[in-house]
């Protein structure tokens, strides 16, 4: 139990993705969950009473995190009901797949509305609050190897995510000397609720997995560790870092 005394707000918990596998592994390791959701109530109460069943503290919290006054308030809510956050995983976001000359003002602001916004919104507000408690804390931002790496027709959200990396890297600079780190897990291919039904696509699979070394897909659970060691105090002099999930394929 690593984490045992710990609180946790996980965003974007409510699918079968990578929110989901990182709230239960930051569970596993002993820590209360504040479960995020946007869409799906129902899928968050499922995950509510699996953390429950291991005897951990738990409460939902819903929120646009295209809207930085919700976001505030879903951080708020959770540091009051847990009595504190010591973790904030920042995980809710969204892809839209389209050709740089087709998106519009509309898509590009949504997509920087959620990705990017939301991840300030959140992180600025969880750092007040570790900063008024006084005793440090961990602030992980799941981004994508998009924040480096390109591909076509998902310009909006590279760019989003190319932020996220310098906000990250920006807020681990200011924050360090008060004991809160900030790390990115930057995951390649992963199956989730977002690409799963693309995956299902043999023709798609095969050509998604091909520049991919370990020529597989990664899964939620791959993330999830990544997380936990940056929750854990194992990480207590890991800052600004990036750990890449991806299967070796920005290497290749």
């Amino acid at each position: 139990m690593a984490l045992a005394s710990s609180s946790a707000l996980v965003t974007g918990a409510d699918s079968q993705g990578i929110g989901r596998a990182v709230a239960l592994a930051l569970a596993a390791a002993g820590a209360d969950i504040a479960v995020h959701w946007y869409r799906s109530e129902a899928a968050a109460e499922e995950l509510a009473t699996k953390i429950r069943a291991m005897k951990r503290k738990t409460v939902l919290v819903h929120a646009d995190m295209g809207d930085p006054a919700a976001a505030r308030a879903a951080v708020q809510k959770a540091h009051a009901a847990l009595g504190g956050l010591g973790i904030l995983v920042c995980n809710a976001a969204m892809i839209q797949r389209k050709p740089f000359l087709e998106i519009t003002d509309d898509d590009w602001t949504r997509v920087h509305q959620v990705n990017l916004h939301g991840y300030f919104a959140c992180a600025q507000e969880a750092a007040r609050a570790m900063l008024k408690k006084g005793n440090g804390g961990r602030i992980i931002m799941i981004s994508s190897v998009n924040q480096a790496h390109a591909n076509p027709d998902i310009a909006h959200y590279a760019a989003t995510k190319g932020g996220v990396m310098m906000l990250a890297r920006s807020m681990a600079l200011e924050l360090a000397q008060h004991a809160i780190t900030v790390n990115l897990v930057a995951p390649g291919t992963i199956e989730t609720d977002i690409n799963r039904h693309m995956l299902a696509d043999p023709e798609f699979r095969a050509r998604k997995l091909a520049p991919v070394p370990m020529k597989r897909a990664g899964l939620p659970e791959d993330v999830a560790s990544a997380v936990v060691y940056l929750a854990d105090k194992a990480a207590s002099y890991v800052t600004g870092a990036t750990i890449v999930v991806d299967g070796g394929l920005t290497i290749s």
